[in-house]
């Protein structure tokens, strides 16, 4: 590990210094909206990531699961069928319905609360930003550690489109399609379809005597965009989403432990032995509009949406071949948003941003069964979360190059739970509810040295509203966890050198922490609980390197430290002195480091384009290191240092009009995990996917 550390260190060192000898290509200049308004990334007083389309195609990044490989510090995986992301050890292990992820997640600039719709596959969209830190002003929705926003391409005007086709490992077989164009002057449409079909499973099922299942995925997405007049216009747009997958749900006992009813592990990473099929059954179908008006001095957006989210799963809690317990799982989460911005829009030295925020959502558990051998326990609960904030952010120039930042969101969230659990004839039912209020801010400070430099501290403040368990198995009510509150402190640095080919952006964080939310499993059961304190710090480097017209290089580094400072009575889940699965105890577990909070990730990718007679060939090859994790408080179960290491070979016609690729994933069949339980039951581990290749046709119009 230090020698990958210390070549790291001595590759990035060599990119700084490397003289200025070649002729460089300019970098792309990326417009994001991380404060609500679009501006350079390079002017944004924020640590962001903003990958564009053309990034996230070179480096074959097709799907949320794979920013991990481009991201700093970002930790992204599912966990039965839910996505678990993590950005400096900040997120949420619950996968619960109606819990929300400590890391929101956008879609054009709707909020989506549910983790199971959160799992997206990349389908031509326009770019992905990443904002790491609490987001408690403009984005204040439970995003303690950040935020992953997807902005996809609006219709255009000009008549335009693309068909691909690929076709790869286990019978992958994958298909794109999009088409815009104009229906009158002032009316313009889009249709973005794909879909996704491997038939054959990442590994065998021994007890079953099959294999795995496969995976399909699906979605059509549709905007049409009315040019209302020169000072207005209104986009609508539908989506419609589906995933049926076992990846990040079949999980089999980890290596040197035996689960409850007699599981073990196959000696296979990618294998299983459950008597039971586990599979996710996810879909998603959302509807917006957002209405931008120019007034003289300022613009009003307004955003309505509404979506639901469904998932269907089997999960079998000892994952082995015995009837234990096994879960089946129906859940939905139905949201509606309304919010209304106001932002300034002259040349002033004061920039503002305004808005009122509304949300409300349904997370259900509809007819799910907790299956045991003496009895199956029926469990039908709705948590309603009513939401409500207003915020304000502003900008004002203290000089020519300083700029100073200010803002605040005031959050009022109820969440009223209320359902029946189901024993025989026997039925329990239950009702809760409990508000909490509370402020969030950001106050930060920037300084332009010079041209392309830009130096920024900044203090902010994140909260993630508190929580009911909603599998209620027990037939009462539980009490809520209390909510998250992270107070964040960062310096950071921006520049372009070397006339623009050059670019260099590093932070250096704290974070304090209360009343971290956590997931424990037990018998079958889940319980949330808080922690006490904890904190982290630690530094990320992002270079950006074209050494030449045709070859550029990209580093990114990132250090994490990680401690529960305040932690009495944690759990503690050890194997049982004789015979199988895991029993419980309780010892103080201050000092500990967080879970899923790597000490050091490091990616690096290059980039070599070649002119040819048939046209432009590029050759991408990404690496990405981690050097390991505990899954639980008690840091006994680990996952152990992996590395991913891609590649892909394209040629792009002169005409542009054809692409086509060669690619590997994974390309060392690294054996690492998605997610990670321990339990009562024991000791699981759910394989991420191995290694894959393909080849891949696109024509575009």
């Amino acid at each position: 590990m230090h020698k990958v550390k210390l070549n790291a260190a001595r590759l990035l060192g060599a990119f700084l210094i490397m003289p200025s000898l070649a002729t460089y290509a300019e970098l792309e200049e990326v417009i994001v909206t991380a404060q609500k308004r679009a501006e350079n990334v390079q002017d944004v007083p924020i640590a962001i990531t903003a990958a564009s389309a053309s990034m996230l195609e070179k480096t074959g990044i097709s799907g949320s699961d794979e920013l991990t490989q481009v991201v700093p510090n970002l930790q992204f995986s599912r966990q039965v069928g839910s996505a678990t992301p993590f950005i400096r050890g900040v997120g949420t292990k619950n996968s619960s319905v109606g819990d929300e992820s400590s890391v929101s997640t956008y879609v054009d600039g709707v909020y989506y609360s549910s983790m199971a719709g959160s799992v997206m596959d990349f389908n031509n969209i326009e770019r992905v930003e990443v904002l790491r830190g609490p987001q408690g002003t403009l984005f204040g929705r439970n995003a303690t550690g950040g935020l992953i926003h997807v902005i996809t391409k609006d219709p255009t005007h000009e008549t335009s489109g693309l068909l691909g086709l690929s076709y790869g490992s286990y019978g992958e077989l994958r298909t794109d399609a999009y088409a815009s164009t104009g229906l009158t002057d002032s009316v313009a449409i889009d249709l973005s379809a794909f879909y996704l079909n491997r038939d054959k499973g990442y590994g065998d099922n021994i007890t079953r005597g099959e294999e795995r299942p496969g995976e399909e995925s699906s979605s059509l997405r549709s905007k049409v965009l009315f040019d209302i007049d020169d000072n207005s216009s209104l986009v609508l747009s539908a989506l419609r989403a589906n995933r049926r997958s076992d990846v990040g749900i079949a999980r089999q006992a980890a290596v040197g432990t035996t689960a409850t009813g007699g599981g073990t592990n196959t000696g296979d990473y990618q294998d299983i032995n459950t008597n039971q099929e586990p599979l996710a059954d996810t879909s998603t179908d959302s509807l917006s509009g957002k209405y931008r008006r120019d007034f003289e001095h300022f613009e009003l957006i307004s955003t309505t949406a509404k979506t639901r989210s469904e998932l269907n799963y089997l999960l079998d809690q000892d994952s082995g071949p015995s009837e234990v317990v096994n879960f089946y799982i129906r859940q939905y989460t139905e949201q509606f948003s309304q919010e209304f911005q106001l932002n300034s829009t002259g040349d002033g030295a004061l920039q503002w941003t305004a808005g009122l925020y509304y949300l409300n959502a349904d997370a259900a558990y509809d007819d799910t069964v907790v299956a045991t051998p003496s009895a199956n326990i029926g469990v039908d609960s709705l948590q309603e979360t009513t939401s409500y904030a207003a915020y304000a952010q502003g900008s004002y120039d203290i000089s020519s190059a300083t700029k100073a930042t200010l803002g605040a969101r005031y959050t009022k969230d109820k969440r009223e739970l209320s359902g029946a659990t189901t024993v025989g004839s026997n039925v329990a039912p239950f009702t809760a509810d409990e508000s909490w209020t509370s402020p969030s801010w950001r106050l930060a400070l920037d300084h332009e040295l010079k041209d392309n430099v830009l130096l920024y501290a900044s203090y902010s403040r994140g909260f993630k509203s508190g929580v009911y368990n909603t599998l209620v198995v027990t037939g009462s009510a539980p009490e809520p966890v209390d909510p998250e509150e992270l107070d964040a402190y960062e310096v950071g640095f921006k520049g372009d050198f070397l006339d623009r080919s050059l670019r260099v952006n590093a932070s250096l964080f704290y974070y304090d922490f209360q009343n971290l939310q956590l997931q424990q499993i037990l018998g079958g059961a889940v319980f949330l609980f808080n922690v006490g304190d904890s904190e982290m710090y630690g530094a990320e480097v992002e270079t950006q390197y074209y050494v030449t017209d045709n070859f550029d290089i990209n580093v990114a580094v990132a250090l994490l430290e990680t401690e529960y400072t305040n932690f009495d009575a944690g759990p503690v889940i050890s194997p049982k002195s004789s015979g199988s699965g895991n029993e419980q105890s309780f010892a103080d577990l201050a000092g500990n480091e967080m879970t899923r909070a790597p000490k050091f990730t490091s990616n690096i990718s290059a980039n070599y384009r070649q002119d040819t007679a048939l046209g432009e060939v590029n050759y991408n090859v990404s690496y990405y290191y981690n050097d390991g994790f505990y899954w639980e408080p008690d840091n006994r179960t680990e996952q152990d240092s992996y590395d991913v290491l891609n590649a892909e070979v394209a040629l792009t016609t002169k005409d542009e009009a054809w692409r086509f690729r060669l690619y590997a994933r994974n390309m060392l069949d690294s054996e690492y995990s998605y997610y990670s339980q321990q339990s009562t039951f024991g000791d699981f581990v759910s394989a991420a996917p191995p290694a894959t290749y393909g080849v891949a046709v696109r024509y575009s119009f």
